[in-house]
């Protein structure tokens, strides 16, 4: 275990005894009506607590027998309504004890959180300095990988941070070497580096296509291949990766990032293949996060019905990080491996992405038109673009 201090070392020795803490919105949200939080999330988990669940809905048909005879419409509803949802339950109780390994009756062990040392890309800000803050505040050991100097000092003891570009193979190797020295081998690997760009294709230069890769897709396998092995060695550990709903979708102007984030979701499943069939390591989690828009600073220009409609906002509410960071707990403390789709309405892509064909064009099409995803970034790039520009000509050309 790492001894805790004040300093963190890192690979340049300009920035050293700097460790960064989240940033800190200087906006101050202002009172508002409970009801305008109320969204189809908020009625999802109540259902789920009520009409879907097993342990409630076990109770209801022999209140309602006392009131009723067995052959009422209603008392037979019921009936076939409780059987469902048991059948739904036992379905989903099997899963979760083949992802955690747990046993019929007793919950699988919790995780004991004082043998671990978590590791974070892009943990200087957004996500994963809320996650590594957090983490710290239990006096948790967690090791930052950052590119750039955080710009926030923090003051937790437990936070090791590392100036690393972990798109780059070569520093990955070298800032490992350091960490397994001075902090020591991590338990728990959070891979949530990501840029995004936001150019439609033709804007898109050949710098930005190799960093939105480098550091959204290749960064997972430069992280994993300098600190798998650790894992291995123990048969334990867990592995999160961020990706996101448009690794599931896709979206215009957003064409190397939802190409890159793609690129994750078979990473996770091939890793899962691996760890059980291969390496014979199930014990090593694996899980993968499919947000949608998270209101972090990578998103801050982007625009959404959600400005506008408030049916749109029920529907389709925002994300914020603490949101994504609790998730993430949760299931680390479960120790179980999952697909994570947040919010509810991103298990619609399910069925509305090509690799499941199920939905017919013209629906895909309207569910895009409603969204706005093809216009959400117009805020992004340059100015005019290239659909821009080919308007312009085209108009130029008609003039003509």
């Amino acid at each position: 275990m790492p001894n805790n201090g004040k300093n963190s070392t890192q690979i340049s020795n300009e920035q050293k005894d700097y460790k960064p803490v989240p940033s800190q919105s200087k906006e101050t949200k202002q009172p508002h009506l409970i009801f305008d939080d109320f969204n189809i999330d908020v009625a999802i988990k109540v259902l789920s607590a009520t009409l879907f669940s097993p342990f409630f809905v076990i109770f209801l048909p022999a209140p309602l027998l006392t009131q009723t005879s067995s052959t009422h419409p209603a008392f037979i509803f019921t009936c076939i309504w409780t059987c469902l949802i048991c059948l739904i339950g036992i379905w989903n109780h099997i899963d979760r004890i083949y992802n955690s390994g747990g046993s019929w009756l007793l919950a699988p062990k919790k995780l004991n959180w004082n043998k671990q040392i978590v590791l974070i890309t892009g943990g200087g800000s957004g996500i994963g300095a809320l996650l590594a803050e957090t983490l710290a505040a239990r006096n948790i050991s967690v090791v930052v990988l950052t590119k750039y100097r955080p710009q926030f000092e923090t003051k937790q003891d437990s936070i090791y941070t590392y100036i690393c570009d972990v798109s780059d193979y070569k520093n990955v190797q070298a800032v490992a070497q350091h960490i397994r020295e001075e902090v020591g081998d991590p338990t728990i690997i959070v891979n949530n580096a990501g840029v995004v760009k936001g150019k439609l294709l033709l804007d898109l230069t050949e710098d930005d296509i190799t960093d939105t890769f480098g550091s959204n897709t290749l960064a997972n396998f430069w992280v994993l291949k300098a600190f798998l092995p650790a894992l291995l060695r123990k048969g334990e550990g867990h592995i999160v990766t961020v990706s996101s709903l448009l690794g599931v979708v896709g979206a215009a102007q957003m064409t190397d990032y939802c190409a890159s984030k793609a690129a994750l979701i078979n990473l996770n499943q091939s890793l899962r293949f691996e760890l059980d069939n291969r390496y014979e390591t199930p014990n090593i989690r694996t899980t993968i996060l499919l947000p949608s828009f998270i209101q972090t600073s990578l998103f801050s220009k982007i625009k959404l019905p959600t400005e506008q409609s408030k049916i749109f906002k029920f529907f389709c509410p925002d994300l914020e990080p603490h949101s994504i960071v609790k998730v993430i707990i949760d299931n680390l403390e479960s120790r179980e491996s999952k697909i994570i789709r947040l919010p509810f309405y991103t298990n619609a892509s399910r069925f509305i992405n090509d690799f499941v064909g199920i939905t017919p064009n013209w629906l895909k099409d309207f569910v895009q038109h409603v969204s706005g995803a093809d216009h959400a970034m117009v805020d992004y790039g340059p100015k005019p673009d290239a659909a821009e520009r080919l308007i312009a000509e085209r108009e130029k050309q008609k003039g003509e």
